[in-house]
């Protein structure tokens, strides 16, 4: 915990978890605005990277579009678990040569297709393309298993392997890595499920942070652990704890952020936020000023002047460095 801060003041006023998952991920309460791992794919990614700029490793069916008006090149690339995507391989039967061949003929299509339509028509099919040739070139990071080591350390559990590859994608280039540890709605048996639930994650994601910062990472890698919204102070009838966005926490450190800080309170119930209260706007604003992005610019798009974040908040400026 010396390396991340606290911010304990969270008050989104969302007790809808997928409303709550949304204005966390775009720090906006409503719109078709990018998720924040689009932009950073947007504006860190490398050009010329082999890697998508955004990689989702989940083992839920979530399809949503993240990249908005950004273009699909910065959409997450969505990993189920640790498995390699499918079909990072030429197949057999097609050579190297034939395989060049088809690809300058469908190059060559979309340039007749495209003298008189708009480029949007091809621009998504062009990116998955290209990401897909991106990865087939990287095929490597995706083979051979897990050191016995790293998986006595992480755990042999989903999320522990699912760390690991983030690890490992993060120190090969990658931009910005999203691991999501499903389970925590617990309305029922709250505390017997967490026994499990947090046993999994404590000590999976020091691992991971001890490793970041080990390897000399952590100084230019934001870590963030949020979720949709908190859960309430008192536990319901069955055991359990019910939807609550009105005071919550969450953690974060590395790049850009002071270590040991701690950001607000609530009152000693935790019903509700007792000073410095913030929601997703305001963090969405601190993640972005934390990597040294200006979240007070508009997005680079022609023609349009949108803002990169929600003109109404600002970072949180005491918990930059």
């Amino acid at each position: 915990m010396q390396l991340l801060s606290i911010v304990r003041s969270i008050n989104s006023k969302v007790s809808d978890q997928r409303q709550g998952m949304l204005f966390m991920e775009k720090g906006r309460r409503a719109g078709e605005y990018p998720y924040l791992g689009s932009v950073a794919s947007k504006y860190l990614a490398p050009t010329d990277g082999d890697l998508p700029g955004y990689i989702h490793i989940t083992q839920r069916g979530i399809k949503d579009s993240t990249a908005a008006f950004l273009g699909a090149n910065h959409a997450q690339l969505k990993l189920e678990g640790d498995h390699p995507p499918e079909n990072l391989a030429i197949p057999s039967s097609v050579s190297e040569s034939a395989d060049e061949l088809r690809e300058q003929l469908r190059l060559q299509f979309n340039r007749r297709f495209s003298k008189q339509r708009s480029p949007a028509l091809t621009d998504v099919y062009n990116s998955s393309y290209e990401q897909a040739a991106k990865l087939m070139k990287r095929k490597a990071m995706f083979e051979g298993e897990a050191s016995e080591n790293d998986l006595d350390r992480y755990g042999r559990h989903d999320f522990g392997r699912h760390c690991l590859l983030a690890r490992d994608l993060l120190e090969n280039g990658a931009t910005c890595v999203k691991v999501t540890h499903h389970g925590y709605d617990t309305h029922a048996e709250n505390f017997n499920f967490h026994l499990e639930q947090l046993g999994e994650f404590d000590k999976t994601f020091s691992m991971l942070l001890d490793d970041i910062h080990d390897r000399g990472m952590l100084e230019n890698t934001l870590v963030i652990v949020y979720s949709e919204m908190g859960r309430t102070p008192k536990i319901n009838s069955k055991y359990g704890r019910d939807h609550w966005g009105t005071a919550w926490s969450m953690v974060m450190g590395g790049c850009g952020i002071q270590p040991g800080a701690i950001i607000g309170k609530t009152n000693t119930d935790g019903t509700k936020v007792a000073d410095r209260e913030v929601d997703a706007g305001h963090l969405f604003h601190t993640f972005l000023s934390a990597v040294g992005l200006d979240s007070d610019e508009n997005h680079d798009l022609p023609g349009r002047s949108i803002p990169i974040g929600d003109p109404a908040a600002e970072p949180i400026r005491e918990l930059l460095s």
